[in-house]
């Protein structure tokens, strides 16, 4: 399908759940010539005591994942995302032809070294329903993904993301009145204004600018800006991110 994946950890069924995701296929999703959703679920042989994967079976179950990729993706097969929950990996392909998946899959896991119980199926999916209901990230899923990309970015640049420093944050709203009303609810959480602008172009034409001394730690980092993001929410508008200065011999800044 396309080079842009990440992952995010869920409850499923009230469970820890992990899920890896292609989401640049999103943009062009569903594709009509392939109708149907189709699956491999793979019983772990060492799950971590809470059902996720654990260090010890790593490089198996990348074999796993590798040679299924192998034998079955192609013309009239896409692998979009696999969710790992309750001792299983559920791995998620779209086909075009149902017909021998069962097979192909056999074949695929015979040539496994590692042996594993595993059950395979499909079903119709031509809206494809259960990528963009199922494996598809929330709102605040992909805010917390994008938290742990400029967190990365930091690091790149030399941060250690152990210093506390001022971390500015960006939500844009419609109207006035419901940007100030967002600016005093985040003022009880200690975030101060540092700059309101009703000149952004578009729907969303407010834009309020606050800031709070933070650790922009991967661990600390989801809170902070969660918080903010539920903020806008009740009044309206939309959080767009954040940017702070790299704490580093070289200053620079990093957004999300």
């Amino acid at each position: 399908m396309t080079e842009t994946w990440d992952f995010y950890p869920l409850r499923v069924d009230n469970k820890p759940a992990s899920t890896f995701v292609d989401l640049g296929i999103a943009e062009s999703a569903p594709l009509p010539h392939l109708p149907h959703m189709a699956y491999v679920r793979l019983h772990m042989n060492d799950p971590r005591p809470d059902g996720l994967s654990s260090r010890e079976e790593f490089d198996a179950l990348v074999r796993v994942e590798d040679a299924l990729q192998e034998a079955l993706c192609g013309e009239g097969v896409g692998y979009v995302g696999r969710c790992t929950t309750n001792a299983r990996r559920d791995f998620y392909f779209y086909i075009g032809n149902p017909q021998g998946w069962d097979a192909k899959v056999q074949q695929a896991m015979d040539g496994i070294d590692d042996e594993y119980k595993f059950s395979c199926g499909t079903r119709p999916d031509a809206d494809w329903s259960v990528y963009f209901n199922f494996l598809s990230p929330g709102e605040e899923d992909r805010q917390c993904m994008e938290n742990r990309q400029v967190c990365a970015a930091l690091e790149r640049h030399g941060d250690t993301l152990t210093i506390a420093r001022e971390i500015d944050h960006w939500a844009y709203f419609s109207n006035a009145d419901t940007m100030r009303a967002y600016v005093a609810d985040v003022a009880a959480q200690g975030f101060q204004l540092r700059e309101a602008r009703d000149d952004v172009e578009g729907e969303r034409s407010h834009c309020a600018r606050v800031w709070r001394i933070d650790v922009p730690a991967y661990d600390q980092i989801d809170e902070v800006t969660l918080t903010l993001f539920a903020a806008a929410r009740r009044h309206d508008g939309d959080y767009d991110g954040w940017e702070c200065p790299v704490e580093a011999e070289e200053q620079d800044r990093s957004e999300a």
